[in-house]
């Protein structure tokens, strides 16, 4: 196994003892690993299970909520987790069978139907040789076979020497969401139909914003109706990573970008990683803020002290929060009387 990831199986351990003294996995049964839903507040989903201190973000389900996906990173390494549901109980987080394998993978998403799994990777194209970092940043997809996922394939129409794709996103009707550059080298959300068993030549999404502005990582409605989005530079107000909503009219045209209140756009946050579940009732979405509720880390603090604090969500490292998804049809309302 790579050593950087082997680096991760162990913090990842080291966590797992600082919560739970005893070596057996926590008994997690029910919907979304048995945690208590949250309501209009947004809440750390799963603390010491999913959001645990290490840099945590993205989130993937199958449509049947039995396989749930998520993603570690620090500067050396990055990989797929996954958990299922078996015999009634959620198996123990790992890297998941296609990651950790000496790449940098990142990003993973579903398709509705639960027949595609697409995912970011630095992996190199057929005939390139391996770079270092994120020298390569492609779109790769795997199709659901009865033994599981089939080997990764990648997503050819959006690579390519001058350009690079990432955070997949999908319809029911198998049109790709990504982020890509623009004619001008700007970060710009585009979409990419699938027919005849190929996506198809992507198109820039028409959003309207400054020139200035950048946008990436968007989730995509089922149904094509809404989208959230990550910003920055787009209005007065928008001076971190901040999460957007655009809503689509019925005659096809994208409303203007609607941030988010300042439950989901913490201050000085960044945000970079939405998703709302298959059934509609949660928004997930990825978040480094601090909490101030959390005792502060100062002169004569022990390395214990530190470790344990560093172990938990809340003292700046990126974290997974979830909220009820009404949030989303009460901007709707509010917006468009």
């Amino acid at each position: 196994m790579n050593k950087t990831f082997t680096l991760i199986l162990v913090s990842v351990a080291l966590i797992a003892c600082n919560h739970q003294p005893e070596t057996v996995f926590p008994l997690l049964t029910g919907a979304y690993l048995g945690q208590k839903p949250p309501g209009n507040t947004p809440e750390v989903f799963a603390p010491g299970i999913v959001s645990t201190g290490l840099y945590t973000r993205d989130i993937a389900m199958t449509p049947d909520g039995k396989e749930m996906y998520f993603c570690i990173s620090d500067p050396s390494a990055t990989a797929v987790f996954v958990t299922k549901l078996e015999e009634g109980r959620w198996t123990e987080p790992v890297i998941a069978p296609f990651s950790g394998k000496g790449f940098f993978d990142f990003e993973p998403h579903i398709s509705p139907d639960g027949k595609k799994f697409f995912f970011l990777s630095n992996r190199p194209p057929a005939g390139m040789a391996p770079n270092t970092g994120w020298h390569y940043q492609n779109i790769w997809m795997m199709d659901k076979t009865d033994a599981g996922w089939s080997e990764p394939k990648l997503v050819e129409k959006l690579a390519g020497p001058d350009k690079y794709s990432f955070f997949p996103s999908v319809t029911k009707k198998n049109v790709l969401y990504y982020t890509g550059n623009s004619e001008t080298g700007k970060s710009r959300i585009f979409r990419s139909v699938f027919q005849n068993n190929i996506f198809e030549e992507p198109e820039m999404v028409p959003l309207n914003i400054p020139d200035k502005g950048i946008l990436f990582n968007a989730f995509i409605s089922p149904d094509e109706d809404y989208l959230i989005t990550c910003a920055l530079n787009v209005d007065s107000t928008n001076t971190d990573q901040d999460y957007y909503i655009s809503f689509k009219s019925s005659d096809g045209k994208w409303s203007n970008l609607i941030r988010f209140g300042s439950d989901i756009n913490a201050p000085g946050d960044n945000g970079s990683s939405a998703f709302v579940s298959r059934d509609g009732n949660y928004l997930f979405f990825n978040s480094s803020r601090t909490d101030s509720t959390r005792s502060k880390i100062k002169t004569g603090s022990s390395l214990k002290d530190i470790i344990a604090a560093k172990s938990v969500p809340g003292y700046g490292s990126s974290a997974i929060y979830w909220v009820d998804a009404k949030v989303i049809e009460e901007i709707k309302l509010k917006n468009f009387k």
